[in-house]
């Protein structure tokens, strides 16, 4: 299909004022007129294969640390990458001479997906086809275009339940929701506005796909659980806990079940990130849906960056217990210049994968909430769905001993970030946790160390919008960037 010069158009048209760009389609390009097109430009440009946002989330979270390396580590892209790792205000800039694609032009990619789901949408209300297959088709591209909203809200902007602040009076990002071209630019809409839009979306493709329930799709189209998934995921960003329970009850009568992790094997247990069969692999079995691509990402791998172990600074190993099979399958022990070195994503898929495990700890967390709020009958149901879970990643599993609200919540927010650390959760999860301090140490070629400090309640939290995006539409209102941060010398 031919469809790369109107998306262009429309990217563009998202942008900037785009009256100067409206010329006359081509005859040689595609114009779907049926539900099937339709999908075939839903497989092709809606699912993005260039969006994988580790390369930022995972390196700004707690879940990493520097390490001190060798000569040839100092390479040009490993130093750029320290200006995500430091939240530099410019970390763009930083970045332009390496080709970090998913970095560099996420914002304008996770766009360019909205308006082929745009245009999906509309042009499935004239498309010839059953009314099963534009169903089938709309609830896909209703799903996605609030995934990719939500993935935009959630870099660009304040949280939802930021501190001091209401979501109405929160800069979100620009709605963009029919395929119409218009002629100026487009202004950021409220955070309030961005979330209702997402929760429409979801609602309806809820209810379309849930009637679409034994289409076999596979797993890099979304059906009806993926979908339900997606919803609890947002639900639990507001703080809305029955709608989260509501959706994750719905999604667990069909989801794939939990896999005991004491018990499996990885294909390559000496190189488990080379292992074909890793936790976000096709072949795993409690994975639901996979999208995304990795071009460009950062990683652990000979690097200056390790994942966080220090127990007396929240590291992540140190939150594993001995008996935790999770430590092992995750991560690679190596005997060089630093000791662990990041293994989850392995060699098959490795971009974003949604997995059954997340539904649990959504539900649980959603229970805690509700505990907190004063239901004691939900403090016992967050408990065991915890333990549902922990059941098959400890090889001597014992059931978590209720206490108090505040403890389960911190539980329940530990236990998240063991199971989901690496897969693009933790950055977010910090954001509405309160956004708390993280220091992030940096040594140089001589063995300098330098601490950078991301303040609590910084603004650093919400990632300044990309300059070509500034440029070219007049209407779009930069963050309020923090400082140029200097660190401190250790």
């Amino acid at each position: 299909m031919k469809v790369k010069n109107i998306l262009t158009i429309f990217i563009v048209c998202i942008l900037s004022s785009c009256g100067d760009f409206l010329k006359e389609v081509s005859q040689d390009e595609f114009e779907p007129k049926t539900a099937t097109a339709y999908q075939e430009l839903l497989n092709g440009e809606g699912y993005s294969t260039t969006i994988c946002l580790d390369p930022i989330t995972d390196v700004l979270s707690d879940d990493v640390e520097g390490v001190q390396g060798q000569s040839y580590n100092y390479t040009d892209e490993n130093l750029a990458h320290r200006a995500v790792y430091t939240w530099q205000p410019n970390m763009y800039l930083l970045l332009a001479d390496y080709d970090m694609t998913s970095l560099l032009h996420a914002y304008q990619n996770l766009y360019k997906c909205i308006m082929a789901c745009n245009l999906v949408i509309d042009g499935l209300t004239d498309a010839d086809g059953t009314e099963d297959e534009k169903a089938q088709t709309r609830g896909e591209a209703l799903s996605l275009r609030a995934y990719y909203y939500f993935l935009l809200v959630n870099m660009y902007s304040m949280p939802y339940n930021c501190p001091g602040n209401t979501p109405e009076t929160l800069l979100g990002v620009p709605l963009v929701i029919e395929p119409e071209i218009k002629d100026e630019g487009i202004a950021r809409n409220t955070v309030a506005e961005v979330y209702a839009q997402i929760c429409k979306d979801i609602e309806e493709a809820c209810r379309l796909l849930d009637d679409k329930a034994s289409n076999n799709i596979g797993l890099f189209r979304i059906n009806y659980v993926g979908a339900h998934l997606l919803a609890s995921r947002i639900y639990l960003y507001m703080e809305n806990w029955d709608k989260v329970i509501e959706h994750v009850n719905t999604a667990l009568t069909n989801a794939p079940a939990l896999v005991d992790l004491t018990t499996y094997q990885l294909s390559n247990t000496f190189l488990p990130q080379y292992s074909t069969n890793n936790i976000i692999s096709r072949d795993f079995p409690e994975v639901i849906f996979i999208n995304g691509g990795v071009t460009g990402r950062i990683k652990t791998e000979a690097t200056l960056i390790k994942v966080s172990e220090s127990r007396s600074d929240g590291g992540l190993l140190s939150l594993y217990e001995p008996s935790d099979a999770r430590k092992g399958i995750f991560f690679s022990e190596m005997s060089m210049y630093y000791k662990y070195w990041m293994a989850k994503r392995g060699t098959q898929e490795q971009g974003f994968v949604w997995r059954t495990a997340e539904l649990y700890l959504n539900r649980a967390e959603a229970y805690a909430g509700k505990y907190v709020a004063g239901d004691n009958s939900c403090g016992q149901k967050s408990a065991d769905d915890l333990d549902a879970l922990r059941s098959k990643r400890l090889s001597d599993f014992t059931a978590y001993t209720l206490t108090t609200p505040e403890d389960l919540i911190e539980f329940c927010h530990e236990e998240r970030r063991r199971e989901l650390c690496f897969e693009s959760h933790r950055w977010f999860d910090l954001r509405r946790y309160g956004m708390p301090s993280i220091k992030h140490s940096w040594y140089d070629a001589s063995g300098n160390r330098t601490v950078y400090t991301l303040k609590e309640r910084d603004l650093g939290y919400a990632l300044p919008i990309p300059q070509d995006a500034m440029d070219t539409n007049s209407a779009l209102k930069q963050n309020e960037l923090a400082p140029e941060r200097i660190g401190e010398m250790n």
